[in-house]
């Protein structure tokens, strides 16, 4: 299974335009599985940064009741990241460079967390 989730979270690289690196995480912000075949992109600092933002994004959905959570984004000049919302406190993200496609992200993302509910 470990094999498995590994290759989920490299495929996700690989279908997103400029994408740098990816991730599965957990809620504390420590990497379960994590690929970043572009040299200097540190994943495991990027999986520290946001996990507050992450769970903070969740209490708010919670606080306006909008339902489940989907996706949180940021976008930069140098670069952007998407995570989505996984079942069991997991987050899935992904990073890209500055010219990679958000929407391509978001359905790579949807994608690659249908494959991991089967896994």
């Amino acid at each position: 299974m470990a094999g498995d989730l590994a290759k989920a979270v490299t495929d996700l690289i690989q279908a997103v335009r400029q994408g740098r690196g990816a991730l599965l995480m957990g809620e504390d912000g420590v990497p379960i599985v994590q690929a970043a075949p572009v040299a200097g992109v540190d994943v495991e600092a990027v999986a520290g940064e946001y996990a507050g933002l992450l769970r903070q994004a969740r209490a708010l959905v919670d606080e306006l009741q909008w339902g489940a959570p989907k996706s949180f984004s940021v976008r930069g000049a140098s670069g952007q990241v998407v995570f989505a919302f996984a079942p069991e406190d997991l987050f899935l993200g992904v990073e890209a460079g500055p010219t990679g496609l958000r929407g391509q992200m978001r359905y790579a993302l949807g994608r690659t967390l249908a494959q991991l509910g089967d896994l």
